[in-house]
């Protein structure tokens, strides 16, 4: 699974495969082999990369991580690549006067959340679209006013195909 973690000193990309306990965990292109157990308690691990051993404690709160080891700390927050696409475009909407909610990959529309007309706010879920046996709500970014929606129940879909489209709230 490839992952994007981001720390204080900026952004990775983390590939992780898993085999019993042992890891492989490419970072940036560098690969490391791991060995990781639960030790005492839910949260203490022992970590053992190229013959050195590491306790380490490792806290998760929603996104972020928390990792004690050797008396320091690191906070990593991971994102897969759809997440990061997300987190991006989000970016990017806010300084439009519209939104165009888009498919993240190919689906299928399962149900459309709101009207034309609607007012949303930002966060909620417009449209259902199931990709991979798995359900996926697209929400709205920045909220507003649901200008038009491009899709029906049940329409196979592209990726970035435009869902919905919002008109922006005015500031």
């Amino acid at each position: 699974m490839i992952y994007y973690a981001r720390m204080l000193d900026g952004e990775r990309k983390v590939e992780i495969e898993k085999d019993g306990t042992t890891y492989t965990v490419t970072i940036d292109g560098k690969e490391y082999v791991a060995d990781a157990r639960m030790a005492s308690g839910p949260t203490a691990m022992s970590i053992i990369v190229d013959n050195k051993c590491y306790e380490t404690i490792v806290t998760s709160t929603g996104r972020k991580t928390l990792v004690s080891t050797g008396g320091e700390e690191f906070e990593i927050e991971l994102a897969d690549e759809l997440e990061r696409r997300g987190a991006a475009s989000a970016a990017h909407h806010l300084d439009l006067d519209i939104e165009e909610i888009k498919a993240p990959m190919p689906g299928v529309v399962v149900s459309i959340e709101v009207e034309k007309g609607q007012e949303v706010d930002p966060g909620t879920p417009v449209v259902i679209v199931e990709a991979m046996k798995m359900q996926n709500e697209i929400a709205t970014v920045v909220g507003g006013a649901v200008k038009e929606i491009k899709v029906s129940q049940g329409d196979i879909v592209d990726s970035q195909k435009t869902l919905v489209i919002i008109e922006r709230k005015a500031a």
